[in-house]
C-alpha cells in the first residue's frame, strides 16, 4: 500500500511536468525503456537497489545509462532522485502507474485479450473497434492465446471483464445443472 502511494507520487509528478511541456509520451517511452533494461538485467537491478553501494556510485551508473540510452535530462533527474532517496525498488510501479496516467491523458484503454486460437488481423480490428465503442477510447490490445478457453474470447479492460469463452459457458451450464 505504501509502495503504491510512493510510486504514484513520482508518476504524478513526472506526468504533471510532461503535460506542461507536452512531452509526456516521450517520458513514458524513456521510462519504459529504462525500466525494461533494469528488469532484464538482474545484476543492474541489484546494484541500483543495494544500499551498501554508495549513492554517488549508483548515480554514476545512472548517468552512464542515461547517456547511452539518450534519455532526457528530466528523466535522468528523476532516476538520480530515486537513487538518492533509495526508492529505485519502486521503478516498475512508477512506470506502470505513469503508463496508466499517460493512457488516460491520451484517451487510450489497454485491453488484455485471451483467445482460444490466433485471430485474423481483420477479426482483431473488428474487435478493437467494438471495444473502442464500449470504452469511448482508442484501444491498445495485448493478445494471448489460451487453448483451455476451448473457443471464444476473454477481454479485460479498465477493471471490466468481457467473458465470451466456451469454457465459462460450460461451467455456468454445469452449475445450473447441479442446482437442479
Amino acid at each position: 500500500m505504501i509502495a503504491r502511494k510512493i510510486a504514484r507520487r513520482y508518476a504524478k509528478a513526472l506526468m504533471s511536468i510532461g503535460r506542461e511541456d507536452g512531452k509526456y509520451e516521450q517520458y513514458g517511452e524513456e521510462l519504459a525503456a529504462f525500466t525494461s533494461l533494469v528488469q532484464g538485467e538482474k545484476r543492474l537491478r541489484s546494484v541500483l537497489t543495494n544500499p551498501t553501494i554508495t549513492i554517488p556510485q549508483r548515480q554514476a551508473i545512472i548517468k552512464e545509462i542515461t547517456q547511452r540510452l539518450r534519455l532526457s535530462p528530466l528523466l535522468g533527474n528523476l532516476l538520480h532522485l530515486l537513487v538518492e532517496k533509495n526508492r529505485m525498488q519502486y521503478l516498475s510501479d512508477i512506470e506502470f502507474l505513469y503508463r496508466e496516467l499517460a493512457d488516460a491523458a491520451a484517451g487510450r484503454a489497454r485491453v488484455k485479450l485471451e483467445t482460444s486460437h490466433d485471430l485474423s488481423p481483420q477479426a482483431l480490428e473488428k474487435l478493437a473497434r467494438s471495444l473502442e465503442g464500449v470504452a469511448g477510447k482508442t484501444v491498445i490490445m495485448e493478445v494471448q492465446t489460451d487453448p483451455s478457453l476451448i473457443g471464444g474470447i476473454v477481454a479485460r479492460m479498465e477493471g471490466m471483464v468481457f467473458d465470451g469463452c466456451i469454457r465459462t459457458q460450460l461451467e455456468r451450464l454445469r452449475e445450473a445443472l447441479a442446482k437442479g
